[in-house]
């Protein structure tokens, strides 16, 4: 799946897993190669759609986006095997977590679509 910034016209990620269920979201990126996942919370609100890092060994970069897929918050440069929990200033439903340098000049109530 690609992920394209409707409000700037550039695409963020051109290869993007999905994790839907629990397992999946709760892994994320952990203990794996570098790459982009989209985690979608089971609620749109932000202890749902809260983050860690811990097992990772790559420093990310989050977008935390609505149901409408409009940007509420983004993270950049989050560090890896880090205790500390991120959450967004606002609800989110969808979680993006992106190799860092990625966002491009995405920013908070720009416009996301996921292309399949």
């Amino acid at each position: 799946m690609k992920i394209f910034n409707r409000s700037k016209g550039l695409i963020i990620s051109e290869s993007c897993k999905i994790a839907r269920s629990f397992l999946s979201r709760f892994r994320g990126l952990m203990l794996s190669e570098p790459g982009d996942m989209v985690l979608i919370s089971p609620r749109e609100d932000v202890k749902s759609s809260a983050i860690h890092t811990l097992f990772m060994r790559f420093p990310i970069d989050v977008i935390w986006m609505n149901s409408e897929r409009v940007v509420v918050d983004i993270k950049k440069g989050i560090k890896p095997n880090s205790l500390k929990i991120f959450k967004p200033q606002k609800p989110a439903k969808f979680v993006i977590e992106l190799r860092v340098g990625k966002l491009g000049t995405t920013e908070a109530g720009d416009e996301v679509e996921f292309m399949y």
